[in-house]
């Protein structure tokens, strides 16, 4: 008798099902808010509580992520290396690593 979920087909199936699905919902909520960024004026940001460094941060971090949403498409390449995590992960808060 094991302890714990048996794993099978199904269960593997489900969760690579679920995680391509989470993934690709992730880039199209990352286009949705650099489209809001994008039109957003600092100083309106700056008005709801930000400070301007906090606005370069988000703008830049969310500028990375479109860039690798343009490369998980095809639609652009890195000529080299690239960590996209260095703006990003000042704003994921907890669980960052």
């Amino acid at each position: 008798m094991s302890v714990g979920l048996a794993i099978t087909k199904g269960e593997i199936d489900s969760r690579a099902g679920d995680i391509a699905r989470r993934f690709q919902q992730s880039f199209e909520d990352v286009a949705t808010m650099q489209a809001y960024l994008l039109g957003a004026i600092n100083t309106d940001l700056v008005a709801l509580g930000y400070t301007d460094q906090e606005v370069a941060v988000l703008k830049t971090a969310f500028a990375d992520l479109e860039l690798l949403g343009r490369i998980w498409v095809g639609q652009e390449a890195l000529a080299g290396p690239k960590d996209f995590r260095v703006f990003v992960k000042q704003i994921w808060g907890v669980g960052a690593f």
